[in-house]
């Protein structure tokens, strides 16, 4: 089990949203966006960005070179984990094309409205889903959580459906913002570990196929929480993949 802030910190998001939630119990199957402190790229549903102003994200996200090394490529099916507004959704939606699918889970209602009004145009291979346990079984061929892996009290409410979602070789990209030591999970300054993501994932049966240093950033001291910057700071990019056939080698654009 994580720290007992992340808890609270979790509760509090499902307080919130009881009364428009499912009541599921899963962490996962309400929009767990709109958690305190967690802004940037998990937006408040009265926050909803245009395609145009996300892309000043786009120089410290660096989602295309993440998206090379994961190796997602057109008619894949994916999956973003937490995807608040929509930011990488799309940007996933437009890489599978139309042959692919993107499953977007914690999502806005944000994302939905500009699904609705046309705002990610071309984004027609979208699918919203309320839980972890709506995507497909053995379906994924990757999936993403970016920044939002540390909101998991429990690490096991994602492991279990995301191992029963991807394909054997499937993988999982977790970008987090680094504690700046290998353990720790701190729910102030929302950082944690580079190893403690890494034995989370490889205990629950994951294997460790890569790490990238593309989004490191030397000048983050690891002492604050980078509100309203935090595409900006020193972040881990982590390629787990689930047991199976061998996972390509990837490429990323430097």
């Amino acid at each position: 089990m994580r720290p007992l802030a992340s808890l609270l910190a979790l509760c509090l998001v499902l307080s919130a949203l009881a009364c428009g939630g499912d009541g599921s119990s899963d962490p996962a199957a309400s929009d767990t966006t709109a958690v305190a402190g967690e802004p940037e790229g998990h937006d408040h549903a009265d926050s909803i960005p245009s395609r145009a102003q996300e892309t000043a994200r786009d120089e410290g996200s660096k989602p295309q070179e993440v998206m090379d090394y994961l190796g997602v490529r057109p008619g894949q099916s994916v999956a973003d984990i937490f995807a608040g507004s929509g930011y990488y959704t799309y940007l996933l939606s437009q890489r599978v094309g139309s042959s692919g699918r993107v499953y977007a889970q914690g999502y806005s209602p944000g994302l939905a409205a500009r699904l609705e009004s046309g705002d990610l145009s071309g984004a027609g291979n979208v699918v919203l889903v309320d839980s972890l346990s709506d995507l497909p079984e053995e379906g994924l061929d990757a999936a993403i959580i970016i920044r939002g892996y540390h909101l998991f009290p429990d690490p096991q409410a994602l492991f279990r459906p995301l191992l029963r979602a991807l394909k054997p070789g499937g993988v999982v990209g977790v970008v987090e913002v680094r504690l700046g030591q290998p353990q720790g999970h701190d729910m102030e300054t929302h950082r944690m570990g580079d190893q403690q993501v890494i034995d989370e994932f490889t205990a629950a049966g994951f294997e460790l196929v890569g790490s990238s240093d593309i989004l490191r950033n030397p000048a983050d001291d690891h002492t604050e929480f980078w509100e309203g910057r935090r595409h900006l700071a020193d972040r881990m990019l982590l390629k787990f993949a689930r047991p199976g056939s061998p996972v390509p080698p990837a490429t990323a654009r430097r």
